[in-house]
């Protein structure tokens, strides 16, 4: 499996959308997760299954600006995800990071909140966001990042 059918956001993300009210924008950064006694550690991450926590590397290696372009997607339950496509120097940078750290987890965070901190399987050029998102939640997530990215 790719690392893109792994990283999965269990929570919910609400972006309303006001007639005449411009959306606030969207935030996206993903961090390596390093043990919390290394440097340049950053926010201690709370892992599933008890494992002690792993902390934020202090510096993402992809953010928001590095999103290209977002597209509605269906996961393999039928649930909206989020599809996420990179510039092409970040498309290259995610897929480096990855190879080299198989194995290890990553940290989404989205709007500031740590999203999920799954296991790198494989690596990989794109990222799947996949929160249990009604259509009109993921819709909304799609046309922030787009409106960010300069897609109209």
């Amino acid at each position: 499996m790719a690392l893109r059918t792994l990283l999965l956001l269990p929570c919910v993300l609400v972006i309303g959308f006001a007639q005449g009210v411009p959306a606030p924008p969207v935030t996206l950064a993903v961090h390596l997760l390093v043990a919390c006694s290394s440097h340049g550690s950053g926010q201690p991450v709370e892992l599933p299954g008890g494992d002690a926590p792993l902390c934020l590397a202090r510096t993402p290696f992809l953010t928001q600006k590095d999103v290209q372009s977002a597209e509605l997607r269906q996961n393999s339950q039928g649930h909206q995800v989020v599809f996420l496509t990179f510039h092409e120097d970040a498309a290259i940078r995610e897929l480096e990071i990855t190879r080299q750290n198989i194995g290890n987890r990553v940290g989404i965070v989205v709007n500031g909140r740590v999203a999920a901190a799954p296991a790198i399987a494989a690596s990989s050029r794109f990222l799947y966001l996949d929160g249990g998102y009604t259509a009109k939640q993921a819709q909304a997530l799609v046309a922030a990042f787009n409106r960010q990215a300069g897609n109209r």
